[in-house]
């Protein structure tokens, strides 16, 4: 019967593995949760207007085509949730109401900086007997930027446009997609252009607005969205591929034989280090956000198995106290496979979080 030597603990390096790797999956786990619990407090607060899916036109309202051409968009600002945007609008209607004079961009930021001018004094009279006005629309709109997805996010700069007075009984906004464009030169530095669409919504403020004779406070909406999505270079060759060269400096020290102690010890230290770093400066583009974006998420995989590397070869320091060459073989024979699981695990992760985000 082999006698133990005594300070000598013998633990199952499974049963480390596989706490270290709970230990990874539950803080995704809590990440993934706490994204969504976030999303689920916003729509619960939700209790002002809402906003639906425009159906039949009532036959006493005045249909209004309305069209844009967007030429520029730029000064795109997560943190204060807006963006600069330059383009040409248009309106076309029949009848004697004047949808001019009661339309507004709803989600228009500082009013004083809102240019809208008009490219004619009276709107232009059809042949068909339509009207037409079109003017040039330059200013700073609002969109609330959702970032759990950062940095394969995809963003739509949305511009609304709503009538002031008369409610989805007097005038209802149809979209002109045939002629809704944008211009071959429209770029957004940093962003890959998708499309434009646009939608016709009804918006119910849920109130009156203090008109105690008003019989509904249904009003006709209708929203432009420009799809943009982030330049995926920012990800792979920016974000990721500096943080796999530390995690692969972090394992290179799985692979030093278990005698440099003091080599293999400082290799995951330093790879912990430049891993904080990274992570503050890879969150620069965006704002502090409550929750954790695609980016946390990974460097949450990066913290847990360069933390198991860590606590890996102290252990093995601890092993060979000894000197003798069976035990350090079967501790190189063990480094070599938590490598592999190592690597192959957090890939993994890795390879699940960006196809679920993206």
């Amino acid at each position: 019967m082999k006698e133990k030597k005594p300070g000598f603990i013998r633990v199952n390096t499974r049963k480390i593995s596989g706490f270290w790797l709970a230990i990874l999956l539950g803080s995704l786990v809590l990440g993934l949760s706490g994204c969504s619990t976030q999303a689920a407090s916003n729509e619960s607060n939700n209790k002002g207007g809402i906003y639906t899916k425009a159906g039949e036109a009532a036959a006493t309202a005045t249909k209004v085509t309305v069209g844009l051409y967007a030429v520029n968009a730029y000064e795109i600002d997560t943190a204060a949730n807006t963006f600069f945007f330059k383009g040409y609008l248009w309106l076309r209607w029949q009848g004697d109401v004047d949808p001019i004079s009661t339309l507004e961009f709803a989600n228009s930021v500082e009013e004083w900086g809102l240019t809208v001018t008009n490219l004619t004094e009276k709107p232009q009279d059809l042949p068909n007997g339509e009207h037409l006005q079109m003017m040039r629309v330059q200013g700073r709109f609002f969109e609330p930027f959702v970032l759990s997805n950062y940095p394969l996010d995809k963003q739509n700069l949305e511009i609304t446009l709503e009538d002031t007075l008369n409610d989805n009984t007097k005038i209802v906004y149809v979209p002109d997609n045939k002629e809704t464009a944008f211009d071959s030169r429209f770029k957004v530095p940093g962003w890959t252009v998708n499309a434009i669409s646009a939608e016709t919504v009804n918006h119910n403020y849920v109130s009156n607005l203090g008109d105690t004779t008003a019989q509904t406070s249904n009003f006709s909406a209708l929203t432009f969205s420009i799809g943009i999505h982030r330049a995926q270079n920012l990800f792979w060759w920016k974000l990721l591929l500096p943080l796999i060269l530390v995690l692969i400096t972090n394992w290179l020290a799985l692979l030093l034989s278990p005698t440099y102690s003091e080599i293999r010890t400082a290799m995951p230290a330093t790879a912990l280090l430049t891993t904080v770093f990274l992570q503050q400066s890879s969150l620069d583009a965006i704002p502090q956000v409550s929750s954790l974006v695609l980016m946390d998420l990974i460097y949450v995989v990066a913290y847990s198995t360069i933390v198991l590397t860590f606590a890996q070869v102290i252990w093995d320091n601890h092993k060979i106290k000894d000197q003798h060459e069976g035990t350090i073989a079967d501790v190189a024979k063990g480094d070599r496979k938590s490598l592999v699981i190592q690597a192959l695990v957090s890939i993994a992760l890795i390879a699940v979080l960006v196809v679920t985000h993206s």
